[in-house]
């Protein structure tokens, strides 16, 4: 009898290790490899969904504009997937938006907070 239920504590424990590590494993590999993006539409897609979702929607972007290879814009593919000079260019001039990182204004900083000053003595009474 305890040979049975060492068995079943060996198989469960066996059976869990491998579903954390399959499930963290395969949540790792959809996480974009860039995290400073250029479009709004690629930003959105890796916040969302990760790395398959921004794929899908440059394909279905592709797609929409007879662009028939990844390779016209970028000069490697995954998994970092490096844009050519002009890739952001061919982009914008497709309808692409681009974040607006030189009219954005930067988070406005909380006020510091006052200075402590000690408490003045009490005034003296004669």
């Amino acid at each position: 009898m305890k040979l049975g239920i060492i068995a079943a504590v060996t198989t469960l424990a066996g059976a869990l290790a491998f579903a954390t590590f399959t499930t963290s494993s395969a949540v790792a590999q959809d996480a974009c490899v860039r995290n400073d993006y250029k479009t709004e539409m690629v930003r959105d897609a890796c916040t969302s969904g990760g790395q398959k979702a921004a794929k899908d929607v440059m394909k279905k972007f592709n797609k929409d504009n007879n662009i028939k290879s990844c390779n016209q814009c970028h000069s490697k593919l995954a998994p970092s997937y490096d844009l050519k000079a002009d890739g952001l260019e061919q982009f914008k001039k497709l309808g692409g938006k681009l974040i607006d990182t030189k009219g954005a204004k930067p988070p406005a900083k909380a006020p510091a907070p006052a200075p402590k000053t000690p408490a003045a003595p009490a005034p003296k009474t004669k």
